[in-house]
């Protein structure tokens, strides 16, 4: 997917004159988590770029559409990455499957990639401090939370505590999240779990 000629707008200045990094997009439906997490990659050779949920508009086709503006507005390499980051939460209720399904395969199409997680992101932050069994599942997003604060000692979206999160934790929690994927060829993990790691893998050093 070269889209080096489709942008006029380059990123910022430096970015313009000097782009030997490579650039990972983000749109996640989530507001403040995420962003503080993945600011803890300094990766020189690594740019991350969070779009995250701003005005309540955190449907997945919101999100999508967020990753669709960001390719119309700037310029990007055909080594840069784009990916969709949403919870599955309740959005593979029966009532919203199949819109959340439809967005997966629109985002796929678009060469964009899926980074999931069930039921919510807070999986992925909690991989990060204890290791997790196939056999315990989490329906709500609300009871991984409760689990979260449980093991830190305390847990605020707005603001997280970045000193328990690391490179060397996340080289663990991408390796129980992997452990964790038991149908890694659907679009969304089918039990607790999450696909953040597929994105985090290519962040750490080495």
């Amino acid at each position: 997917m070269n889209l080096r000629c489709k942008k006029s707008r380059p990123l910022t200045r430096q970015e313009s004159t000097y782009r030997d990094d490579r650039l990972f997009i983000i749109a996640t439906e989530d507001t403040h988590a995420a962003k503080q997490y993945f600011d803890i990659f300094q990766n020189p050779r690594i740019k991350v770029r969070i779009l995250p949920t701003e005005g309540g508009l955190s449907a997945p086709e919101y999100v999508l559409q967020r990753l669709d503006d960001f390719m119309r507005e700037y310029q990007t390499m055909e080594e840069d990455e784009f990916w969709l980051m949403l919870d599955t939460d309740h959005w593979v209720e029966p009532n919203h499957i199949a819109g959340f399904n439809r967005v997966c395969i629109e985002a796929t199409q678009k060469g964009f990639q899926l980074a999931h997680s069930n039921p919510c992101f807070e999986v992925w932050l909690l991989l990060h401090v204890t290791d997790l069994e196939s056999s315990e599942q989490f329906r709500r997003c609300q009871d991984v939370v409760h689990r979260l604060k449980d093991t830190l000692g305390g847990y605020r979206k707005r603001s997280i505590d970045r000193d328990r999160f690391s490179p060397e934790t996340a080289a663990v929690a991408v390796a129980r999240a992997e452990k964790l994927d038991d149908s890694p060829g659907d679009r969304w993990p089918q039990r607790t779990g999450t696909r953040v790691y597929r994105v985090v893998k290519q962040m750490l050093p080495g």
